[in-house]
């Protein structure tokens, strides 16, 4: 695996822990909300929140393979010049 095929499979992992932690955001603002139908999530809390707490690991993992190719990246770079 190249350096930049890391660095893009990393970003694209933050973008879509991302979309997950605003997922399961709008699921816990939704949920116990049966009087207004359109707001309710219809998902259950708890599931929310292990959902968010999974994507905030996502997110967190992603960031560490696009820190370790740009650190990877930047050391190729000195070592060519």
């Amino acid at each position: 695996m190249n350096v930049t095929s890391a660095l893009n499979t990393g970003v694209l992992g933050v973008n879509r822990g991302l979309d997950g932690v605003q997922k399961a955001a709008s699921d816990i603002a939704g949920a116990g909300k049966p009087e207004s139908p359109e707001q309710a999530s219809g998902n259950d809390v708890n599931k929310a929140l292990t959902d968010l707490a999974v994507e905030k690991n996502a997110v967190a993992a992603s960031t560490k393979v696009v820190q370790s190719a740009e650190e990877t990246l930047g050391t190729l770079i000195d070592i060519r010049a």
